[in-house]
């Protein structure tokens, strides 16, 4: 049977996961330098390794409560040829789902705010909602955080 592999991460204490071929690379959470005047959902620029990465804050982004976390993880996504940084609260593990315990999600629960959404998988009789991370931010949203950079 074929498997589908993704990246488990943490916002609050909520599991979501994405498909590992969007991620480029897991980094630990490190100096960001703020942005003035730069969207809300982006915390700021993160210096890696010579690149110059925007950072998404992923909770201000889905619009949820900001609770502390101890461990900050930033997931590094690849869209075409620009790297995109994903702040999270932890992101360690990945996983392997059966394609018969992926589902499509449920109509009722996608927005056009939300299409980010791309799928639902059960693992370990969890339900965890997989995230399209080419869908969180639109080509304008890019194109503006860029334009800051």
């Amino acid at each position: 049977m074929a498997e589908k592999q993704y990246i488990v991460f943490k916002l609050n204490d909520e599991k979501f996961a994405t498909n590992i071929h969007h991620i480029a690379s897991i980094t630990d959470y490190a100096s960001i330098t703020s942005l003035p005047n730069g969207p809300a959902y982006v915390d700021g620029l993160l210096n890696l390794r010579g690149d110059i990465i925007p950072v998404v804050n992923l909770k201000k982004r889905f619009k949820m409560t900001d609770t502390a976390a101890r461990d900050k993880r930033i997931l590094i996504a690849r869209k075409e040829d620009v790297l995109i940084g994903f702040l999270v609260d932890d992101a360690s593990q990945s996983m392997a789902v059966d394609e018969q315990d992926i589902l499509p999600p449920p109509k009722i629960a996608i927005k056009k705010d939300n299409a980010y959404i791309s799928e639902v998988c059960i693992h370990e009789n969890e339900l965890i909602i997989v995230i399209d991370f080419d869908k969180i931010l639109t080509d304008d949203e890019i194109s503006e955080i860029l334009e800051i950079n």
